[in-house]
């Protein structure tokens, strides 16, 4: 994956969290996604401008955290809606859309606009994002 400095990086309260939520939840998330995750905990990146099918020019704010405490964690984040669609959040953009994996889509990556519910196509995987980011 391409590096990439991401900065405001909040420290895991509790190094398992990332697993344990996930396992607790039986998501199986590629092991990058997971990686990113853990070593940037509600981190925001540098480089923040991504497409997508449908739009130029979204920003990507930061990471969800793993921490309990936070106000933009998983947390409050993963509901029913979203178990449901087979969405799940790691990051939200500066408009508060969440950007997803598609569990039901080869865990490719989305952007779930929270007002319309609309759905827009970012790529096949969390490396074409992050490596796409300018």
């Amino acid at each position: 994956m391409s590096k990439i400095t991401w900065k405001h990086v909040k420290h895991l309260s509790d190094e398992r969290s990332v697993e344990v939520f996930l396992a607790k939840n039986s998501i199986e998330l590629p092991l990058g996604i997971v990686e990113c995750i853990k070593e940037n905990n509600g981190g925001r990146p540098i480089l923040k401008i991504f497409d997508t099918d449908r739009t130029k020019e979204r920003v990507f704010k930061s990471l969800l955290s793993y921490n309990r405490g936070d106000k933009e964690s998983i947390y409050n984040s993963y509901s029913n809606e979203l178990r449901v669609k087979g969405l799940f959040p790691i990051a939200l953009d500066a408009a508060g859309n969440f950007i997803c994996v598609n569990l039901k889509s080869n865990n490719a990556l989305v952007l779930l606009e929270h007002e319309s519910g609309n759905i827009e196509q970012i790529g096949p995987t969390f490396e074409d994002l992050i490596s796409g980011l300018y």
